[in-house]
Parts: C-alpha cells; structure tokens; sequence
C-alpha cells in the first residue's frame, strides 16, 4: 500500500519557529515539509503547536483520531519543553525542589499511550530524537539580561551543562519508546552534535534550530528514507 498522508505531532521544531532579527519568534519556510512532500509524494498535515508539553500533544492526537481523519503515517516530536523548567519560579527560590514541567514517568506512559493509539489504528508510526540546545546560550536567553537572576538560576542548576544533560534524557527516552514499540526512528540530534558548527544551526535562545538547522532537519528524513521508501508499504 503506497502511503499517501502523513501528519505531524510535535511541537514549535516541527512548526518551524526561528527568532526573527529582532529576538521575536516567527515561523520560517526553511523548514521545507513541500520538499518531502515532492520527495515522497505524499501530504503533510502539520498538527505540531508552539510550546506543546505531552499532555497537550496527546489531546492533539486524540482529537485527531477521533475526527476520523486518515493518515497513513504520523511522526512524533515531544520532549523538549516537557524537560523544561519554569525559570521564574526557579529564579524566585533557587534553592527550593523544582521539577520539570512534566516528570519523566509521566511523559514516557503518556508518550507510549500516544504510540499506541496510533498503531492500535493502524497507522505508521516516526519518532525523532530532539535537536540538542545550546546550554549557555539558553541560559542567558531564561535570564533575560538579568544578571541577578542568571546568578540565581545558575545557583539552582550547578553548572549550565545540566541544562544539557536534562533534555538529553527526555530524547534518550524517546529513543527507548521508539525501539520498544518498533517504531520507526529519525536521530537529528546526532545531525547536530556531528555537525563542525553546531552553534551554527540555533537560534539565539540556544533551543530553536535556525533556518540553517532546519535544513538539517528536513535533510535527516530524506537521508532517512531516500527519495521514495517513506511511500512504500513495510
């Protein structure tokens, strides 16, 4: 069966968001989904949304599926902002128990629940580890130019790398997800982290990929599967 629909469920990475000049966040055609879709052959359905933690994504996927709407494939992105932390609380009391803003349990029962649910209707599924972040450029971009509070968050964190370190754990476990249900596996944090100018490829929050680093990621699916394997049958 050739696949003909594929949609998307992830968040602002998928969605294409960049910083504009003026440190504004705004959506770039870099991210160039029409090149798979010439490639492949196939439509894309972008259900990916800004700021999208897990539990959103899996309404997302729910309303989706029960609508009754016919994809042949769906392709998973979540992690990134589930690993993260809110900054203001963590600048106020630096020194208090802070969590991320979903626990790990919870997004690995949530995000397997997701698969599941997919598969369960037969549909295709890809997951993709996430692009790394750049830790000392996301840590003055959460401090706001403040350096009291840059000193505060670095008080909670011990070293800037732990920001590194705490989002890398959310993409190993997608990556665990990934092969414990047979799913499909796009790696385009190591497109990244083998790049010779990673920094290169980031915005100036350290999170979001620029347009160079969009390419990267459009790149890693076509590298993935060809020029035509997405469209044909397992």
């Amino acid at each position: 069966m050739k696949i003909k629909k594929v949609a998307l469920f992830g968040d602002s990475i998928l969605k294409g968001v960049v910083l504009d000049d003026n440190n504004r966040y705004c959506f770039s055609k870099a991210l160039d989904w029409e090149r798979v879709e010439n490639a492949f052959g196939v439509s894309i359905i972008n259900k990916s949304r800004f700021g999208c933690e897990i539990t959103k994504g899996q309404r997302i996927v729910n309303d989706f599926l029960l609508a009754g709407s016919d994809v042949d494939v769906a392709v998973l992105e979540y992690g990134g902002n589930d690993s993260d932390f809110a900054w203001g609380d963590v600048a106020a009391s630096p020194f208090a128990v802070h969590r991320s803003r979903t626990g790990l349990v919870d997004f690995q029962q949530k995000l397997r629940t997701v698969v599941w649910q997919l598969q369960s209707k037969g549909i295709r599924v890809i997951m993709m580890s996430l692009p790394p972040l750049d830790a000392e450029r996301y840590l003055d971009w959460i401090s706001r130019g403040d350096e009291q509070r840059k000193d505060s968050i670095m008080s909670f964190l011990g070293d800037v790398s732990r920001i590194y370190r705490y989002q890398e754990i959310y993409s190993n476990a997608v990556t665990k997800i990934a092969l414990e249900n047979g799913c499909e596996f796009v790696d385009v944090r190591q497109e990244f982290l083998q790049s010779d100018s990673f920094r290169d490829l980031m915005c100036a929050d350290g999170i979001h990929p620029n347009e160079k680093g969009q390419k990267v990621i459009i790149d890693a699916f076509l590298a993935r599967y060809g020029d035509t394997a997405l469209a044909k049958a397992n």
